[in-house]
């Protein structure tokens, strides 16, 4: 009988593995798939969290860019203009979606950032070009910051 080798995560930390994962931080702000992309145990990044205020830091630093990188996304999603055929329950399923996905990033927004989770966050612009102006110079950012990240090591 021929035994199956269950594939186990690596549960070191070495320079490779810690540049993947916070890669994949900054583009997801998801940890356990984050762990998963580089092929380390998400025990292993949380003690390496604990243990080291550097890592500590980097880790803190990829989570806000992929906070903002979700933000980004959803509110471009939620300034795309619906085309004409698009129907009435599919728009009002979509600004529900759109809502709720909201509240989750501001409820989690003062623990990302760094905040006191009492803090409250600045209103919003009402007006769409202020808010299309804003995203655009955020993106702008978020693209820089990428090129920068992404140079061959």
């Amino acid at each position: 009988m021929t035994k199956v080798k269950m594939s186990v995560p690596d549960t070191r930390l070495n320079a490779r593995t810690r540049r993947r994962f916070l890669n994949h931080l900054a583009e997801t702000a998801n940890v356990a798939a984050s762990a998963r992309t580089a092929g380390i145990a998400s025990g292993s990044v949380y003690a390496e969290r604990r243990r080291s205020a550097g890592f500590r830091d980097d880790w803190a630093r990829a989570l806000g860019e992929g906070y903002a990188r979700l933000e980004t996304d959803l509110l471009a999603e939620a300034l795309l203009a619906a085309n004409g055929k698009t129907a009435d329950t599919t728009l009002k399923a979509r600004a529900q979606k759109h809502r709720l996905a909201i509240a989750l990033l501001s409820a989690h927004r003062a623990a990302v950032k760094g905040a006191p989770a009492a803090a409250t966050p600045s209103p919003a612009p009402t007006d769409l070009p202020t808010l299309k102006a804003q995203l655009i110079l955020k993106l702008t950012q978020m693209r820089e910051r990428a090129g920068q990240n992404n140079d061959p090591a």
